[in-house]
């Protein structure tokens, strides 16, 4: 594994992630986001980081799932318990398949991917932009300690911008006046 390379396709990544934002149709911003993830799922596979790269393999099902939500009827609690148990059998995979030593410390570390994409998960179902931003605060603060600990360049980049962006528009936006 050539870590320079792995580092570049995580940049890659979140160049991809936050380029997505700048698209006009909400297709658009889902397609390019699910690229994005797919580019994550290269990086954390070739850092090792294996939760990371199952779950955002299952972001990629997700995104697509969650952009046919009329025609498919994908919002609903079925398709969350459907997702959350994928996101769960992630964690499980990541010690009964690859070999992922079970620690209290691995434990946790390997949990908060989990809890991120639950709890963007659960952004991407509200209605409220202000509910969105603060579950979405959560999933990048469990997302950027697990990029820390991985070290994954991109994924800790990608991070920070959103804990940024959530701020800015936090303090604009949803503060009363």
């Amino acid at each position: 594994m050539n870590p320079v390379f792995a580092q570049a396709v995580g940049i890659a990544a979140m160049v991809i992630c936050l380029l997505a934002f700048q698209l006009k149709t909400a297709k658009g911003i889902v397609l390019m986001q699910a690229a994005g993830a797919l580019l994550f799922v290269v990086n954390f596979g070739m850092l090792g980081q294996y939760a990371g790269a199952l779950l955002n393999a299952v972001g990629c099902v997700r995104a697509v799932l969650l952009m046919k939500k009329e025609k498919w009827h994908t919002d609903n609690n079925l398709w969350l318990a459907i997702l959350g148990a994928a996101y769960i059998a992630c964690y499980a995979l990541t010690f009964a398949v690859f070999g992922e030593e079970f620690t209290l410390r691995n434990a946790i570390v390997q949990c908060l991917p989990v809890l991120g994409m639950f709890c963007s998960h659960l952004a991407f179902r509200s209605e409220e932009a202000a509910q969105v931003r603060k579950i979405f605060l959560a999933s990048s603060v469990c997302w950027i300690i697990y990029n820390a600990i991985g070290f994954s360049i991109g994924g800790i980049l990608c991070e920070a911008f959103n804990i940024v962006s959530i701020f800015v528009a936090m303090a604009r936006l949803d503060r009363k006046k």
